[in-house]
């Protein structure tokens, strides 16, 4: 199926997690399918648990990389605290992908804020947004030995969520071309896994 207008992508979590990658292989797989992107980073913390959002938009006459509130079509967490901070990107048309597990922020592990639970966190996408799907990525980027693959099994998730809109090979073949190295077999491993692991997430947790 071939996107008519735009379509927009929230991708959030804590640095070393992957965001930034993960945004780049979209924006790789929406050039190879034709489309026009435009991408934006707001980054936290330049060190590992820093707040890193990235922004893909693409369609046929996109110009800007911002996304509006309420203007996301998907948001996709790789950490449900990070999820939260995301909310207002969310409306009743839009979708959420996000990992169950989260990073203890720094400012809960220095008693400023209270850290919510991911039942708290669940209703809050809940009342947000149209549809949230949810599974364990971490645990998926363990089994695969490489615990920074969160990103690939969110990304297989996308994938297999969006299948009508997205060549599942024209998004492989993005994988290969952003990612280089020995780990590309985990890699695409956790993808395989997070595409499989939405199926279940589907009937568990789909609004």
């Amino acid at each position: 199926m071939k996107l008519v207008g735009e379509f927009n992508i929230v991708v959030t979590g804590v640095g070393g997690q992957g965001v930034l990658t993960l945004s780049r292989v979209i924006a790789v797989w929406a050039l190879k399918s034709g489309y026009k992107v435009r991408v934006g980073e707001t980054l936290g913390m330049a060190q590992r648990g820093g707040i890193v959002q990235s922004y893909v938009r693409l369609g046929s006459d996109v110009e800007s990389p911002l996304i509006e509130v309420g203007g996301a079509d998907v948001l996709i967490a790789l950490d449900y605290i990070e999820a939260l901070r995301a909310l207002g990107f969310l409306s009743g048309k839009s979708k959420v992908i996000v990992n169950s597990r989260t990073i203890t922020p720094i400012s809960v592990l220095l008693g400023v804020e209270r850290m919510p639970s991911f039942i708290e966190a669940l209703g809050a996408l809940r009342s947000s947004a149209g549809e949230v799907y949810v599974f364990d990525a971490s645990s998926i980027a363990t089994k695969v030995g490489l615990p920074a693959s969160i990103n690939m099994a969110m990304l297989g998730a996308f994938t297999s969520l969006f299948r009508d809109l997205v060549d599942r090979e024209l998004m492989l073949d993005a994988i290969r071309e952003v990612i280089a190295g020995r780990f590309m077999e985990q890699n695409l491993k956790a993808f395989e896994l997070g595409f499989k692991a939405i199926e279940s997430s589907k009937n568990a947790f789909a609004n």
